[in-house]
């Protein structure tokens, strides 16, 4: 079976469906469904799906103009290495249209990934600022 990829808008993301497609990719653990109906709710989103299953998931906070930021690309572990992130950051990109810079943050080894679809490393300073009793520099999730 094709996999097939569209936007939030194209094909409705059920946020129930997240925290299995999250945990299946060990990520994400203190998402919720109500929590992530409001992330669909204010950016842009892609799925993946495989028939009626969720198996890939990406969204981009943006002020559709200048900036774009992505986050959560997600792949069920069984559908990686199949081109299926790649296609889903494609899409993300073309939905995001004509946003002069997107950018995003990922691990070392993540970096050949996301420049596959033309993003480049910066010698850019990188400052965070985390909430009290959020997750830590150091305590940084995986990303895929």
């Amino acid at each position: 079976m094709s996999i097939e990829i569209l936007t939030h808008r194209e094909r409705s993301i059920d946020p129930a469906q997240l925290p299995a497609l999250f945990a299946s990719a060990d990520w994400g653990h203190n998402r919720t469904p109500e929590g992530l109906a409001r992330v669909l709710a204010a950016g842009v989103a892609v799925g993946a799906w495989d028939g009626e299953r969720l198996v890939g998931y990406t969204r981009a906070l943006t002020d559709g103009l200048y900036r774009a930021y992505v986050e959560d690309v997600i792949i069920a572990t069984e559908y990686r290495g199949r081109g299926v992130g790649e296609r889903m950051v494609t899409a993300l990109l073309e939905a995001l249209g004509e946003v002069e810079i997107v950018s995003l943050f990922c691990e070392p080894e993540r970096v050949d990934f996301y420049g596959r679809n033309g993003f480049r490393t910066s010698a850019s300073q990188v400052m965070m600022h985390y909430e009290a009793g959020k997750p830590s520099p150091g305590a940084l999730e995986r990303r895929d």
